[in-house]
C-alpha cells in the first residue's frame, strides 16, 4: 500500500526495467514495490529501508511479504496513523478511520519506520534506531464514527454545527474584559509588531481565509495576504508576518509543504486545526483547535463553520492586542457570539423549507452564487458545495463581477443563490439576473420588507451583524446543497474522486 508521489519514479523505472523488471502500469507504487523487491533478501524491513532511501518525494508505505511474520510501513510528508486494539494493529492515513476498532493510536512522526506485529509495533528511524512508540488515548465519545439516525453523516454533521460552535468557543471568552484567551505564544507587544498577515490554505480551508483577510483588516488592522497552498511554494514570506495556515485535518500536503517553504523565511507561524497532534502542528509555533469531533462525511460543513468561528476568536484577540478594538467593541462581538449556536439551530429548524427549494431546482444545468463583503468567500464555499456532492457545476461570484462576464452565462436553468443579508447593493445583482430569466434564490434577512420584490424565492435567516450572518448563510447553503445531491440519490458521504484528507500535493 502506498500514499503519496514518488517523485523519481521515472527514474527508478528505467534502472529496474535494464535489470529485468517488467511493469503492467504506469504507476510510481509499481515502481516502489519492484524496488523493495530488489532489495528483499529474506529481510523484510532491511528491503523498505534500502529502497526508501533510494526514493524522493512523499510516501505513507505498509509492505506485507508472504514470508515475513511482521509487516513494515514507514512515512514521509504524507500521514500514516496506527490503530492499536486487541490482538491487531490497524493502518490509516487519519484518525476516524480508526474509530470503529480502537482509540488507541500512534501517529508516526516523519521519516519514522515500523515493525507491525499483530500484538506489539517496533519503531525506529530509517537508520535503524529505536523510537518510542507513543499511543495516544482519543477521547471522541463512541458514536462520533457513527451516523446517529441520521441517513448521512453530512447531514448528521450539519446538525452537529450548534454543539461544535459551542464547543470551539468554550473556555476562550471573557465578556467582562472584553477579550480571548488563546495561547499563540506571543505576547501583546509582539502582536503589536507585526505588519501583516500570510494565510496559507486550500478548498475550503481557502474560503475561511478569505473571509479572515476582510476580517483581520477590520478587526486588528493587519493587511492580510491569502494564498492557495499549492500556489505558493515559489513565494516569499514578507518580512514581520504572521504566518497562518488552515487546515481541518492538520495533514493536507499542499498546505505543510508550503508552511515548510514558508518558515524558511523566518516570522511567526500559527495554526487552526481540528486535530490535536497532526503534522501542521508540529511545524508551527501555536495551533488553534476547533475542537469540533470527527468529520466523517467527505464535505466539510462542521469543521468549517468552527474555522470561522476560530478566526472570529483570532481577530478580536489580535485586535484588542493591538489597541484596534475597545473592550467594549470586542465585548460586545463575543456576547453576539454566545448566541450563535442559538441561531444556527434556528436555520436548522428551516431544513424542510429549504428541501423544497433545493428539490424544485434539480433540474438546473448550472448553479451561481453571489454575495458581497463577508459573504463572497461564502458564496465561493457554497458554490464547492454544490460541485462536490451535488456533481452540479456552480459558480460563485463577487456580486459587482456579475457584470463583468458571468452575465453570458445566465438563463432560465441557471439558477443564483443571492446572499443578502447584508446591505441593499446586491439587489441590484438580483435584478440584472432576474431580468435574464434566472430563477433567484435568496437568503435574507427576517422581516426584510423589499427582498421578496425582487427575489423567486426567499429564506429567511436570524438577523445578527454581517460576520455571524456568515455562518448561517453557510449552514443554509450546506442544506441546499446536501437536499439537491439527496433528491439526484448521489453518494453524499463519499463523492466520486474526492478523498476527506488530501494527502498528496
Amino acid at each position: 500500500m502506498h500514499n503519496g508521489i514518488i517523485e523519481n519514479y521515472l527514474e527508478l523505472r528505467e534502472l529496474l526495467t535494464e535489470i529485468g523488471y517488467e511493469f503492467k502500469s504506469e504507476t510510481d507504487s509499481e515502481v516502489l514495490s519492484h524496488l523493495i523487491h530488489f532489495y528483499y533478501k529474506g529481510d523484510l524491513f532491511g528491503a523498505v529501508s534500502k529502497a526508501l532511501e533510494r526514493v524522493e518525494g512523499s510516501y505513507a508505505v505498509a509492505v506485507l511479504a508472504a514470508s515475513s511474520p511482521y509487516l513494515v510501513c514507514a512515512r514521509k510528508d504524507s500521514p500514516l496513523v496506527l490503530g492499536k486494539g486487541g490482538d491487531a494493529v490497524y493502518l490509516a492515513s487519519d484518525v476516524p478511520a480508526l474509530l470503529p476498532y480502537t482509540k488507541d493510536v500512534i501517529r508516526m512522526k516523519d521519516g519514522e519506520i515500523a515493525r507491525i506485529y499483530a500484538d506489539r509495533v517496533e519503531m525506529m528511524d530509517l537508520a535503524g534506531h529505536p523510537r518510542t512508540a507513543k499511543i495516544e488515548r482519543i477521547t471522541w465519545s463512541a458514536d462520533a464514527a457513527e451516523k446517529g439516525g441520521y441517513p448521512h453523516f453530512m447531514l448528521k454533521e450539519i446538525h452537529e454545527q450548534p454543539r461544535a460552535i459551542r464547543e470551539t468557543v468554550a473556555g476562550r471568552i471573557s465578556e467582562i474584559d472584553g477579550d480571548v484567551k488563546l495561547n499563540l505564544g506571543m505576547s501583546d507587544e509582539e502582536i503589536r509588531t507585526l505588519e501583516r498577515v500570510t494565510i496559507i490554505a486550500c478548498g475550503t480551508s481557502y474560503h475561511a481565509g478569505l473571509l479572515a483577510k476582510n476580517l483581520f483588516v477590520r478587526a486588528a488592522g493587519l493587511p492580510v495576504d491569502v494564498e492557495v497552498a499549492s500556489e505558493f511554494l515559489n513565494l516569499q514570506i514578507r518580512p514581520g508576518a504572521l504566518l497562518l495556515g488552515i487546515t481541518q485535518s492538520g495533514e493536507t500536503a499542499d498546505t505543510l509543504m508550503a508552511l515548510k517553504k514558508a518558515k524558511t523565511c523566518g516570522g511567526r507561524s500559527l495554526a487552526i486545526t481540528n486535530v490535536v497532534g497532526s503534522t501542521v502542528t508540529e511545524l508551527v509555533d501555536a495551533a488553534i483547535y476547533t475542537r469540533c469531533g470527527p468529520e466523517i462525511g467527505v464535505a466539510a460543513t462542521k469543521t468549517f463553520t468552527s474555522q470561522l468561528v476560530a478566526i472570529i476568536l483570532l481577530a478580536i484577540r489580535l485586535g484588542r492586542a493591538r489597541g484596534h478594538l475597545t473592550p467594549d467593541q470586542a465585548r460586545k462581538m463575543l456576547i453576539e457570539l454566545t448566541k450563535l449556536p442559538g441561531l444556527v439551530q434556528r436555520v436548522l429548524e428551516k431544513r424542510e423549507e429549504i428541501r423544497k427549494v433545493a428539490e424544485s431546482c434539480t433540474g438546473a444545468e448550472c448553479y451561481f452564487f453571489i454575495g458581497r463583503d463577508y459573504l463572497y468567500p461564502i458564496s465561493l464555499e457554497g458554490a464547492l458545495k454544490m460541485k462536490e456532492i451535488a456533481y452540479i457545476p456552480s459558480e460563485g461570484y463577487a456580486g459587482g463581477e456579475l457584470k463583468h462576464g458571468p452575465l453570458a452565462l445566465i438563463t432560465e436553468k441557471t439558477p443564483v443563490v443571492a446572499l443578502a443579508t447584508c446591505g441593499k447593493k446586491i439587489q441590484s445583482n438580483i435584478k440584472e439576473v432576474s431580468a435574464r430569466g434566472a430563477q433567484v434564490i435568496a437568503l435574507a434577512t427576517e422581516g426584510d420588507p423589499d427582498i421578496g420584490k425582487v427575489a423567486s424565492k426567499v429564506i429567511e435567516l436570524p438577523e445578527t451583524r454581517p460576520i455571524y450572518s456568515a455562518v448561517l448563510c453557510t449552514v443554509a447553503l450546506q442544506l441546499l446543497a446536501y437536499y439537491t445531491a439527496n433528491k439526484l440519490g448521489l453518494p453524499i458521504d463519499k463523492p466520486r474522486n474526492l478523498a476527506k484528507c488530501v494527502t498528496v500535493e
